[in-house]
């Protein structure tokens, strides 16, 4: 249970992470154009 628990939760940060790197790296991608 409590397993469960911790692999949802790093999947749920490391897509975050990557959602944010996305949004970044799209906004530096507009911003030099």
């Amino acid at each position: 249970m409590l397993e469960a628990f911790f692999s949802a939760l790093l999947v749920l940060v490391c897509v975050g992470v990557l959602g944010f790197a996305v949004l970044t790296v799209k906004k530096l991608y507009q911003g030099q154009r």
